[in-house]
């Protein structure tokens, strides 16, 4: 069984209910923007404290039991969110989405792990990442209203995941001593994982109510379903054809590409102004993730740890994200969220030359240039 399968369906099962939880948090439990932001933001700091502690133990214990309870673990908390609903309880769903944050960031360092381990291309492995994105976008929005199913379904999905993953063939494995707090690890991966962790602030400061923005010019839950697929299948396609660039030069075009992005959705008046954005959307972050994934496999033999510390960089500006944006977007406007993002994407892109340059990697961004694996 290849492990493109379990990306795949996890992937659907864990990020098609993402676009909803904005809209019950506004139309079922009447949340203003703030709380929101809070909400998504409880949600990313659980997932920061998994993403971390679960690559870690990958790496000390193997990747198999990792692995497999967190698939197990995320099926069975994605459908208690249909018991919150059906009760009508605010705290308890906000508890579930808390649960679901530590459970969610177990796995996908390990995922990850084994696929390199496996010897498979890590953009294409990440494609069906973003493939299941899109099909889980797509599965959600064709329930329109009937959000209790959507998160059973995923659930569902997320099940079968796990059921593959059971019958995944693990060789002996190395088993490696990663201290609590690996500073070494940190440093060494510095220029990646602050930029990242910039770049996706601002990018949470739009996500934490970009459904909302949607609906705003004039989109439905289908519609909106159907945005966030073109972004992920443009990324399928994409990601299957950047393994031959180099990571750094990866990285690089995509924080700047972001920048732009950014700034062009403060501009848009309708949502389908805002599909070719998508397209631009998905090169800029494809390239972004690939090539900081492989900057950190490639010069890293813990793998686990490296990768979720990346996944924890990620989920750190899911924290601080939702939370300015929820304030920013109460005080500012959808727009002006924006154009903040887009500063900050700029930023980002600054920070990361000057720490190549601090690094001695500078010479690596020559172009598009074709590098080893």
């Amino acid at each position: 069984m290849r492990p493109d399968a379990i990306q795949l369906l996890s992937s659907t099962g864990s990020f098609g209910p993402v676009i909803l939880v904005p809209i019950i948090l506004a139309d079922h439990f009447e949340a203003s923007k703030w709380m929101i932001g809070v909400v998504v933001a409880a949600f990313a700091a659980a997932s920061f404290l998994s993403s971390y502690f679960s690559g870690r133990a990958a790496d000390l214990h193997g990747r198999r039991t990792i692995l497999l309870i967190g698939l197990f673990l995320s099926g069975a908390v994605t459908a208690l969110h249909a018991v919150t609903l059906w009760s009508d309880s605010f705290v308890l769903f906000v508890s579930v989405r808390v649960a679901l944050g530590l459970c969610a960031g177990m796995f996908p360092a390990a995922l990850l792990a084994y696929a390199y381990e496996m010897k498979t291309k890590m953009g294409k492995f990440s494609s069906w990442g973003a493939a299941g994105w899109g099909l889980g976008s797509l599965c959600v929005g064709l329930f329109g209203t009937l959000y209790e199913w959507a998160f059973l379904t995923c659930a569902a999905i997320i099940f079968a995941s796990f059921a593959m993953a059971l019958m995944l063939p693990f060789p002996k494995e190395k088993r490696l001593y990663v201290p609590l707090l690996p500073l070494r690890l940190i440093k060494r991966n510095a220029p990646v994982f602050t930029s990242m962790m910039v770049r996706h602030t601002g990018a949470n400061m739009i996500w934490v109510t970009y459904p909302l923005f949607l609906i705003s010019i004039g989109a439905d839950e289908l519609l909106i379903g159907l945005v966030y697929a073109v972004n992920a299948f443009s990324q399928f396609l994409i990601m299957n054809i950047i393994d031959r660039f180099d990571p750094i030069t990866l990285v690089a075009f995509g924080v700047g590409a972001s920048s732009i992005t950014f700034f062009l959705f403060a501009l848009a008046g309708s949502y389908w102004e805002i599909v070719p954005m998508q397209v631009l959307l998905a090169s800029s972050w494809a390239c972004l993730y690939v090539g900081s994934l492989r900057y950190v496999m490639d010069k890293n033999e813990e793998k686990a740890t490296v990768t979720g510390l990346l996944s924890s960089s990620i989920s750190m500006s899911g924290i601080l994200g939702p939370l300015l944006g929820g304030f920013a977007a109460a005080a500012l406007g959808f727009r002006g969220v924006m154009f903040i993002a887009s500063a900050m994407a700029l930023a980002a892109f600054v920070i990361f030359i000057i720490e190549l340059r601090l690094s001695g990697e500078l010479y690596h961004i020559r172009g598009f240039s074709r590098a080893p694996r």
